[in-house]
């Protein structure tokens, strides 16, 4: 049996003829013998319409505590589209969270129970397929664990389909939104942008990170290693286009740099008002040496260079008048800890949960940078493997 999923955006269901598109496409992969899971956004920008009028009435309600409001963007959304499928003969089923067999649940603290989802997809989902060819389920929503409706998150829909398709280990997702794909940038504001047909999860997770708006970050850590999954435009009204091809799986690291790095530290007083001191100095350094995380305070500017060539930097820039306008120490002996998360987001509390078995095994620590997706962490180079172990068990036990 062949299952794949398909995710339609809310772009792709706005009126008649998107929703026909859509509808289209799924008939055609049901006449080949496919079982498709229909995964359906709130139509067009209703979910933001829904929430920006419960905020008319109490100001401070968040996404999660109106959900009983909000969701019904995905229900609706799903109704009218198993209402075209059963109008064009395919014999699909609608699955809504008021059923006792909706799948996706949430724990006490908010975060996936994959375990019971995992339980309930397999239960009571991939029984289906023997009576029918399409299920179209409404993204987003989750229950909690007393039973109101919860959510997964803005841009959650993206996390159901793969949520869907990593359980019922679907031969492809296919994910149908309002771009022709990934871009090197985004072509509405850069026009040179180009289109990229392959790219891998960890590259696609990477961009997401940073502001790239393809695919929610937290889906992609769902995707199994030999799943496909594209992403292709609504407006070509198929879905054999390829848009872009998204390979392998996103890995979670937690690893040790080999080389011991030093940290190398310019003194100025207000240092961020002075553009043309911190680009003097950021040349300086880059010309001479490899750098491995930087810090900037509104007094100081830091480089963690390789302990071996530190010297050298520090040699370079006592030949200029740079010593003039700053002072420079150097921290020697450093280690630097790289953890990639599988999301980089929705992980509250993730620093301190990192850094309390460091602080029990009187770790020090240097300095902690986040960005994107990594967590770079600053230990003294003695501690190194201490610090290590610690964060491998802690983040096994997390994620």
């Amino acid at each position: 049996m062949t299952i794949k999923i398909y995710k339609f955006g809310g772009m792709s269901l706005e009126g008649k003829k998107k929703i026909g598109n859509a509808v289209s496409a799924c008939v055609a992969e049901v006449k080949q013998g496919t079982k498709l899971v229909c995964v359906v956004s709130a139509m067009g920008k209703t979910t933001d319409e829904l929430f920006a009028l419960v905020q008319e009435f109490s100001p401070m309600v968040t996404l999660d505590t109106s959900m009983a409001v909000i969701g019904m963007g995905e229900i609706i959304s799903a109704r009218v589209f198993d209402f075209a499928l059963r109008s064009e003969g395919i014999a699909s089923m609608l699955m809504e969270p008021f059923s006792k067999r909706w799948p996706i649940i949430l724990k006490g603290n908010g975060s996936l129970n994959k375990h019971q989802t995992e339980q309930n997809i397999k239960k009571h989902i991939h029984g289906f397929f023997n009576k029918i060819d399409c299920i179209v389920i409404p993204g987003f929503i989750a229950i909690k664990k007393n039973g109101d409706w919860g959510t997964l998150g803005r841009g959650g829909s993206d996390t159901t389909a793969f949520i869907m398709g990593k359980y019922l280990k679907a031969e492809e997702i296919v994910m149908v939104k309002d771009v022709d794909g990934v871009f090197t940038a985004d072509p509405s504001i850069v026009p040179g942008a180009k289109h990229i047909r392959y790219i891998t999860a960890d590259e696609l997770l990477t961009m997401s990170a940073f502001g790239a708006q393809v695919i929610h970050s937290d889906a992609l850590s769902f995707k199994g290693k030999q799943q496909k999954l594209r992403i292709i435009n609504h407006s070509f009204g198929n879905v054999a286009y390829e848009g872009t091809v998204v390979d392998g799986k996103v890995t979670r690291k937690v690893f040790l740099l080999e080389e011991k790095l030093s940290l190398i530290t310019f003194y100025k007083e207000d240092l961020t008002g002075d553009r043309e001191l911190i680009e003097e100095l950021t040349q300086k350094i880059l010309k001479k040496t490899r750098v491995f995380g930087t810090t900037l305070g509104i007094d100081y500017l830091g480089f963690y260079v390789p302990y071996g060539t530190s010297k050298s930097v520090l040699k370079k820039i006592g030949k200029t008048s740079l010593l003039k306008k700053v002072s420079v120490v150097e921290r020697k002996n450093i280690a630097l800890l790289i953890m990639k998360r599988e999301s980089p987001v929705n992980l509250p509390g993730m620093i301190n949960y990192l850094l309390t078995p460091l602080a029990k095994g009187n770790v020090n620590i240097v300095e902690v940078i986040t960005i994107g997706r990594e967590i770079l962490i600053f230990v003294p180079w003695k501690d190194r493997e201490i610090a290590l172990h610690a964060l491998r068990k802690r983040v096994k036990k997390r994620i």
